[in-house]
């Protein structure tokens, strides 16, 4: 069963992937892909924070602090996407069941790290 953290944890997931995607999609129009990634996260990533850490975990830690404990969680949770990837594209896997394996390694990664060592005052329960 999915306890009540990782639900919210997921939906406010999809809201985030959402956004995220949203303005890359609008700032590929004007500036290289690779940048507009780039926008994207740095758009994306303090309002990740913040969600995660008012909705998903319902925090009450300090946010300074937890931000900068968030920041590398972000940095792995991408180093294990680009990880899986690119063993997926290497050795044949399909290009959309590795992109799905390598978003699910970020899911779980960024999650069990932001459980464990950012938010670290969150409510448990409902």
């Amino acid at each position: 069963m999915i306890d009540a953290v990782l639900r919210r944890f997921l939906l406010v997931g999809v809201g985030n992937t959402a956004l995220g995607l949203g303005v890359i999609f609008v700032a590929r129009q004007f500036v290289p892909d690779v940048i507009a990634n780039a926008i994207g996260y740095l758009i994306v990533v303090p309002i990740s924070f913040l969600a995660h850490r008012d909705l998903s975990f319902r925090d009450r830690g300090g946010k300074l602090l937890a931000f900068l404990r968030y920041l590398p969680v972000v940095a792995a949770g991408y180093a294990v996407n680009l990880m899986l990837l690119t063993t997926a594209l290497t050795f044949g896997v399909n290009a959309y069941l590795g992109q799905t394996a390598a978003i699910a390694g970020h899911v779980a990664t960024t999650y069990l790290l932001s459980r464990c060592f950012v938010f670290l005052h969150f409510e448990r329960s409902q």
